[in-house]
């Protein structure tokens, strides 16, 4: 009994120890003088922290950048205007034949010139010269007669060709490739379309006459690109 009454005041003992003055387990109270010294403290730190990370001390007013330097600088714009063609010169083959201007037949399709020795550029299209592709189209016979164009298949890489406009002007366009389709499955985008280069196209039939339908199985396509140098 005896020995129960002793453990017990001892577990009261051990429970009340760190407890004196009757502040047991409670913090201090902090008094005014160590909230300011505390707060002065933060703010140095907060100081010191966000010049570390900018570089810039307190109070002083950041550098602005400077600016980078403007000169004049020569802008470059797409001034290249297109002609109307009234005559068509291709040396390697002794063409020197006048322009007519056509577009499209009832049917749909360009319309040709109206004899052997001339050629036509298809007038709804790019002038030539123009940023796209002109066109110029011209006969290869009419089954017995040659036309302006019978030796246009001959043309190679090099081979120039050189337009004269109704105001004067000349252009010179030189032979980068060609290609040889069937009339129904020619590319007509890459013919026709719209090219940020100065394209002239030329055309012309290929093949035996089929008088059924009125027109030869197969075209040939020459692609031209404008010399800039000349």
């Amino acid at each position: 009994m005896r020995r129960l009454i002793f453990l017990l005041t001892m577990i009261l003992v051990i429970a009340g120890c760190g407890g004196q003055d009757g502040q047991a387990g409670q913090e201090p109270e902090n008094t005014n003088e160590d909230v300011a010294s505390e707060t002065e403290t933060a703010e140095e730190s907060s100081e010191e922290a966000s010049e570390d990370e900018s570089g810039i001390e307190p109070g002083t007013e950041e550098e602005q950048p400077s600016t980078i330097p403007t000169e004049q600088v020569e802008i470059l714009k797409d001034e290249r205007e297109g002609i109307v063609p009234e005559r068509i010169e291709i040396p390697a083959i002794d063409v020197d034949a006048p322009v007519q201007h056509l577009g499209l037949r009832d049917n749909g399709e360009m319309e040709v010139p109206d004899t052997l020795h001339d050629t036509s550029w298809y007038e709804p299209g790019y002038e030539v010269g123009a940023p796209g592709n002109a066109v110029i189209a011209g006969h290869v016979d009419d089954t017995v007669n040659p036309g302006v164009f019978k030796q246009l298949h001959t043309l190679e890489p090099g081979d120039e060709i050189i337009v004269h406009g109704e105001d004067g002007d000349t252009l010179t366009f030189t032979v980068y490739d060609k290609e040889l389709f069937d009339a129904d499955e020619a590319p007509v985008d890459k013919i026709f379309g719209y090219s940020h280069n100065s394209l002239l196209n030329l055309i012309t039939c290929e093949g035996p006459y089929d008088y059924d339908t009125g027109g030869t199985p197969n075209r040939w396509v020459i692609y031209t690109e404008l010399d800039t140098e000349s």
